[in-house]
């Protein structure tokens, strides 16, 4: 890859990272009890980007690939800080998996709530869709 796409889609990478962090601190100066990590935002402003065609894909996939080829040295500092508080796991150690475990379910079934929900909508549409046409034919 040439060194001047790759300094392109790292700047592209920046901007939504800068993006993402002044929506962070607008969305916690107006509902402080729900801080929101500027990492998610970024996430969500690409998917949309990328989905809206903004942005291409090609435009953002080289810095995507070095990214995924260095994400275990990211999760370095999280894995040394887990290691750092190994006496509050100790202590507390059950009732953090009961939580992580009751909140994935949760989660899964929200999602899946949601797929149905989505699900029936859609084939709501279908069947509207499909009477209007048969409507028009008769007439």
């Amino acid at each position: 890859m040439k060194k001047a796409a790759f300094i392109k889609q790292i700047m592209i990478y920046g901007v939504i990272l800068l993006v993402a962090s002044l929506l962070s601190e607008l969305v916690n100066q107006i509902w402080p009890g729900f801080p929101m990590p500027p990492a998610l935002i970024g996430m969500i402003l690409l998917y949309l980007l990328l989905t809206f065609k903004v942005v291409k894909l090609e435009q953002v996939e080289g810095v995507s690939n070095f990214f995924v080829q260095i994400i275990s040295l990211i999760f370095i500092p999280s894995g040394v800080a887990l290691v750092t508080k190994l006496d509050v796991l100790k202590a507390e150690g059950v009732q953090i998996i009961l939580v992580v475990v009751v909140s994935t379910l949760m989660l899964l079934l929200f999602t899946a709530g949601i797929a149905w929900v989505l699900v029936q909508v859609k084939e709501w549409v279908i069947d509207r869709r499909s009477q209007d046409v048969v409507e028009i034919e008769e007439d």
